[in-house]
């Protein structure tokens, strides 16, 4: 996949989920990703943030590959203070990724999600 990369940083907090799915939806309307496609992208990305949260890290850092689809990164960075504990609602948002892209994959270290990467054909 060849495109434009947009590179973000947030502040690893839930009041900032809001702007993320505002960032993405601007970058998939902008390349003509379709209504429905744009929701998936918006929900995935939402749900990819709420998994890393629970690893309490410092920042959350997004890369976004726009060309003939979407491609995000997203790396729970800086200090983590996280659990290996798995719950419903880390079920759930997996079930939820894996059902709204093309492609999802998970980065463990120490048993600890430290990030999400999917993609989404245009």
């Amino acid at each position: 996949m060849k495109g434009d990369v947009i590179k973000l940083a947030f502040p690893a907090k839930p009041d900032y989920i809001l702007a993320i799915r505002l960032a993405v939806s601007a970058i998939a309307e902008r390349i003509g990703f379709d209504v429905d496609d744009i929701e998936d992208l918006k929900v995935a990305s939402a749900e990819a943030c709420v998994l890393l949260l629970s690893s309490v890290p410092e920042t959350l850092d997004i890369s976004i590959v726009a060309g003939d689809g979407i491609k995000m990164d997203i790396i729970a960075a800086g200090q983590t203070k996280g659990s290996k504990q798995e719950d419903e609602t880390s079920d759930l948002s997996r079930y939820l990724l894996e059902a709204l892209v093309d492609k999802c994959e998970f980065v463990y270290e120490d048993d600890i999600i430290k990030g999400v990467s999917f993609y989404k054909k245009q």
